[in-house]
């Protein structure tokens, strides 16, 4: 009785704990290169406010940043800016030329 107890409040436990923490993409986040720096300073700061999301790598030849996020904060990332300056997000990951059968492309 003890164990069937302790079982089923552990899966309850990894049930609830699997619904609160969201799923984080690997992205790209860009912004045009005449774009203001205060529209990527601005993507950038709603990832460093969202719980769980993170800035992975910071680029210094390109206006854009690596990040993982939950899919909730790319739509509010994208609707970021004005005047055709909105931010453009892309999946991060590794590129090839050549996929095997199965493998996954895109977000």
């Amino acid at each position: 009785m003890r164990f069937t107890l302790t079982s089923l409040l552990v899966a309850l436990f990894a049930a609830v704990a699997m619904a609160v923490t969201p799923q984080l993409y690997d992205v790209i986040i860009s912004v045009p290169n005449d774009a203001p720096s205060s529209v990527l300073e601005d993507a950038k700061e709603k990832v460093r406010n969202t719980e769980g999301a993170q800035i992975t790598h910071e680029y210094s030849i390109i206006p854009a940043f690596a990040a993982k996020v939950p899919e909730s904060l790319m739509g509010e990332i994208q609707a970021l800016g004005s005047d055709g300056f909105q931010p453009t997000i892309e999946g991060d990951g590794i590129m090839t030329t050549q996929t095997k059968d199965g493998d996954k492309v895109g977000i």
